[in-house]
């Protein structure tokens, strides 16, 4: 007989009791705002609340929002024209799903299918560990620049680590005999298995596409009338996410230390799996020639501003080559699901946030706040706003819900305040990639490798926290001086 799929009703109880008290309060609202500006909030908070509890998947938590933000009449399923001037009155659910940021990361899911399934991300990995083998510390840097590479190539931080990263990590640590929950995990498994997650947050940083939450930012700085491209978002984070790769692996060798000095046989280890692996296949040579290509596009694009060249295009057209040339099949397409949820959840949060917006609960917020801090200079908010950005992760295990709740109204303050929009857009962003480095359930990849028995839970928050002014540092003072000396404020 088939049973009911399960679901976690338990996880409706806090959205549900958020909203509702919300709602009901919609007569007590501050003055200025409209009963449907505060309803809309209502639903929106309710709905990042379930995002948090998960009472289902992301995609299934967002659509539910969806269906009751209509139901309440708060927006319609098609946009509503003006017959005399056709301008659109109220924008309707169905326009969430065009929304090209959305596409452009589904793409780029299924493009980093390809990468899996040619071997290519397995082949760098074991190439990296080959040449910077030799030594502990040069493996957290061979595992760092891993990281950079995949960040630019897969657009999700999980399936970076769970997918490429996390199986090297746990080869190389077996091969020293370091085994977790037990005394040999400090050999080298615990620096390692650490390092990698660190990376992960570099790679994260560098990259507009490098997790969900930069695409939120992405999405929700438009609304600010910003603009992030692929080629800008690169730059701002370049210097910063450099400095970070070589600081950081060594920060952490000195902290948190392997007992292992040398490590000769992570070389040859690497090398056997180059060798059983065999030349580069015809499929690994397209893909990383496809893959080449719509980095340069990207890149022409962000520089001359070509409109053929939009990046989701771009994306579409790389999955095209590669359904034409036969390295993934469209079953492969339909069969990546991380590309189709973010799709659904993604374009969901970024309508709601859009009717905050038009509903003009954003707008009072930030006059709310611009009024309350009158005389503070803005230096002075920003650094507050990133402050709070990143040490409020701490009630978040979602790194998408956190930038989805609290980047637009933050930038909206920011921007009141007199801060430059681009500096305050690109801080509070990479502020969402680092925000990371607080606990053993912040995102994905801490899931992921907190979990291994490799690191207590208690040296992950006690590193962590040193290794979050570390970050504070390089991208708060040192990523400001660098966005002014090339000129994005």
């Amino acid at each position: 007989m088939k049973k009911l799929e399960k679901v976690n009703y338990k996880g409706f109880i806090a959205p549900l009791i958020v909203g509702i008290l919300l709602w009901v309060l919609t007569p007590l609202r501050p003055g200025g705002l409209s009963p449907q500006a505060w309803e809309m909030f209502a639903i929106f908070v309710a709905t990042i609340v379930g995002c948090i509890t998960k009472p289902l998947p992301i995609g299934g938590t967002t659509l539910v929002g969806l269906v009751v933000t209509v139901l309440v009449g708060l927006a319609p399923m098609k946009d509503v024209v003006d017959p005399k001037t056709g301008a659109v009155v109220s924008t309707g659910v169905l326009s969430a799903f065009g929304n090209s940021a959305s596409w452009l990361i589904a793409m780029a899911f299924i493009m980093a299918h390809g990468i899996s399934k040619t071997g290519l991300g397995h082949r760098i990995a074991y190439n990296m560990i080959k040449k910077f083998g030799k030594r502990p510390l040069g493996i957290g840097y061979a595992i760092t620049g891993l990281e950079l590479i995949l960040g630019a190539l897969i657009p999700s931080n999980s399936a970076r680590t769970g997918g490429v990263v996390w199986p090297v990590v746990k080869s190389v640590a077996e091969g020293y005999d370091s085994k977790p929950d037990d005394e040999t995990r400090k050999k080298i498994g615990a620096y390692i298995d650490f390092t990698a997650f660190h990376a992960n947050i570099l790679s994260t940083a560098l990259f507009v596409t490098g997790a969900a939450p930069n695409m939120v930012a992405q999405q929700m700085a438009a609304k600010q009338n910003y603009q992030m491209t692929w080629i800008s978002w690169f730059f701002a984070a370049l210097v910063p996410v450099a400095i970070g790769a070589v600081v950081v692996p060594f920060i952490i060798y000195k902290i948190f230390p392997p007992e292992i000095k040398e490590t000769p046989n992570a070389k040859k280890w690497a090398g056997d799996k180059l060798q059983e692996m065999g030349p580069m296949s015809t499929p690994e040579k397209i893909m990383a020639c496809v893959f080449v290509l719509a980095i340069m596009m990207w890149t022409l694009a962000g520089f001359f501003k070509i409109p053929q060249l939009d990046s989701t295009f771009v994306a579409f057209l790389a999955v095209a080559i590669l359904f034409v040339t036969g390295v993934l099949t469209v079953k492969d397409a339909l069969k990546e699901t991380g590309a189709w949820n973010i799709l659904l959840w993604l374009s969901i949060l970024i309508f709601m946030a859009g009717k905050l917006i038009a509903f003009g609960f954003i707008g009072w917020f930030s006059q709310t706040i611009q009024t309350d801090v009158k005389g503070i200079g803005w230096g002075v908010v920003l650094a507050i706003l990133v402050l709070l950005m990143f040490y409020t992760h701490y009630f978040f295990a979602s790194g998408t819900a956190h930038m989805t709740a609290l980047y637009l109204p933050f930038l909206s303050v920011a921007v009141a305040t007199g801060a430059p929009l681009a500096l305050s857009a690109m801080l509070l962003a990479f502020t969402g990639a680092f925000n990371a480095s607080t606990t053993h359930y912040a995102n994905g990849p801490a899931s992921v490798l907190a979990s291994t028995g490799y690191v207590k839970q208690g040296e992950w928050w006690k590193l962590n926290v040193v290794l979050g002014f570390v970050y504070l540092i390089i991208f708060g003072v040192i990523g400001t001086l660098w966005m002014k000396i090339i000129g994005m404020w």
